[in-house]
């Protein structure tokens, strides 16, 4: 059976594309665009790793993934971000609050790659 992955970003051009290429990797994806539609998804209790943007459109994925490892502490999230302005300071104070992994968007290729080491 294939593993589960939460993806949240609020690009829908983003989103197709990583969904898609997830899907393609023989991944199983909920990909929703904001917070709301995440955290319905917390029932899913056999999530393998929820992949999370930092902005989403207005609302601060740094509080979406404080309540989401509250209900899925054994689950990694993977910080997912265009924002460029992250030192390493603040990438260090995203993992302390629970984020096992933080990357900044590009290829499809690297994030399929950091999801294969997360998910093994």
């Amino acid at each position: 059976m294939s593993k589960r992955i939460l993806f949240v970003d609020d690009s829908e051009d983003w989103r197709l594309i990583v969904a898609e290429a997830l899907r393609e990797a023989g991944y199983q994806v909920k990909a929703v665009s904001c917070a709301g539609e995440a955290l319905l998804q917390m029932d899913e209790a056999d999530l393998a790793l929820i992949i999370l943007d930092l902005d989403l459109g207005g609302e601060n994925g740094l509080m979406l993934m404080k309540h989401l490892k509250r209900h899925h502490p054994n689950t990694p999230v993977l910080l997912y971000t265009g924002m460029q302005h992250h030192d390493e300071e603040a990438i260090e104070r995203m993992r302390q609050q629970g984020a096992a992994h933080f990357m900044r968007k590009g290829k499809i290729e690297e994030l399929l790659k950091k999801v294969e080491a997360v998910l093994e």
